[in-house]
Parts: C-alpha cells; sequence; structure tokens
C-alpha cells in the first residue's frame, strides 16, 4: 500500500524557485553542449594540422580529443536520460 504511493510522487521545484531552476539548468544544459561541440571542432582541426604539417602528436592530441568528446556527448545523453527517470516527466 506504502509503495504504491511513492511511485506516483514526481519532484517538483519549491515555489517560486522554478524559473531559476529552469534557467540554471538551462545555462548549464546549453553550455555543456557548446563545450563539446567546440572540443570537437578543435580536435578535428589538431589532427588536420597534425597531418599536414607532420606533426604526429598533434594529430594524436587531435584524435584523443576526439574519442574524449564523443564519449562526453554518449555520457551527457545518458545522463540527461537518467535524470529525467529521476525526476519524472509530465507529472
Amino acid at each position: 500500500m506504502f509503495l504504491e504511493n511513492v511511485n506516483n510522487v514526481c519532484a517538483q521545484a519549491p515555489d517560486g524557485v522554478e524559473q531559476y531552476a529552469d534557467l540554471l539548468l538551462a545555462w548549464v544544459k546549453w553550455g555543456v553542449a557548446v563545450l563539446i561541440i567546440a572540443g570537437g571542432f578543435l580536435s578535428v582541426g589538431a589532427i588536420i594540422v597534425g597531418r599536414v604539417a607532420t606533426m604526429s602528436r598533434a594529430a594524436q592530441m587531435g584524435a584523443s580529443g576526439l574519442l574524449w568528446c564523443v564519449l562526453a556527448a554518449v555520457a551527457y545523453v545518458t545522463i540527461y536520460g537518467v535524470l529525467w527517470a529521476i525526476v519524472g516527466k509530465d507529472c
């Protein structure tokens, strides 16, 4: 009987705080996305410069950075989905 009520609880921000919480989450969401995209472009640039200028270390660093950007993007999507599962959607 008690557990039936626990599953139906949705997390809500306190009164008057919701607009600030939404603003903060929006800034964090877009900020992280911009950092991942910028890191991806910088990594591709390092790969190109490393190959054109025969700087193998720069190309290696660019490839490593690109891998980390892809992993960060996967983690970003996964963490976002987990948070929506915890907080609830369409309550």
